[in-house]
């Protein structure tokens, strides 16, 4: 019960990694605020999983793509429990393809979702948080870094996101509030779910298999912990041991 007292906002929670980040905060004792833009029945079903075991269990629902929504959704999560210590940006996603497809709407949407959102609520927490042992988490993913054909957008907000999660630790430090990334390899969730390409991933990874949500919870859970009171400004790719070219072979065969 290391977080026991905390208050953690999860975005993008409904399922997944979200899902996974979640029940892993509750289960360490923080009270935990899922989010999701629509579909309110997941969000309830996992609330009541969580109040099962015996966690803290709220909801807030918006599309945080949509003007200052991002922001609104701090603020309400804020007042539930008239306090907020740690944000996790882990909503994401968005449409992929050539950028020679993309109108001027798909990547307003890609940046909104990926990185704008993140700015977002990062400015209202910062706002609001008396914590001093704030903490915020941005799950970003491996093509921030390394790139691969087809995600030219997702990666531009990947990126962009990490790089100013570390200037907020340089500029949040001095109130003790520390700001991470961590950068997800494939992971095992309902997005690949009956896809072929998962299968070729294996062999690429130093410890031959497909992450699992739980996989990326712990790290998150580390992050969010007094035991990583000390790290700011990083990103950790949380991939298994991913050799990245095979990424990219395996963007281009899709």
């Amino acid at each position: 019960m290391r977080l026991a007292g905390r208050v953690a906002y999860v975005t993008g929670s409904s399922r997944g990694i979200g899902a996974g980040i979640a029940r892993r905060l509750a289960a360490d004792g923080a009270k935990v605020v899922l989010h999701a833009r629509e579909n309110r029945d997941r969000l309830e079903s996992l609330a009541d999983e969580i109040r099962a075991s015996g966690g803290t269990a709220d909801f807030v629902m918006g599309d945080v793509t949509q003007g200052e929504t991002a922001s609104e959704l701090v603020r309400q999560a804020f007042d539930i429990h008239g306090a907020l210590d740690i944000l996790v940006s882990n909503a994401g996603g968005g449409k992929g393809g050539r950028i020679t497809d993309f109108s001027l709407e798909d990547i307003t949407q890609g940046l909104a979702l990926n990185m704008v959102s993140t700015i977002l609520a990062t400015a209202e927490f910062a706002r609001l948080t008396q914590s001093e042992q704030g903490r915020i988490i941005f799950i970003s993913s491996g093509m921030g870094t390394h790139g691969a054909p087809g995600v030219s957008i997702g990666a531009a907000g990947k990126a962009g996101s990490e790089g100013f999660m570390r200037s907020m630790a340089q500029e949040l430090g001095p109130r003790g509030i520390t700001c991470n990334s961590v950068a997800p390899g494939c992971t095992r969730t309902e997005m690949i779910a009956g896809q072929t390409w998962p299968d070729q991933v294996p062999p690429w990874t130093a410890l031959r298999r497909l992450g699992e949500p739980e996989d990326i919870a712990d790290v998150v859970a580390f992050l969010a912990s007094d035991e990583a009171r000390w790290l700011t400004g990083l990103t950790l790719a949380a991939n298994g041991g991913l050799v990245t070219t095979a990424a990219n072979i395996l963007a281009r065969a899709q």
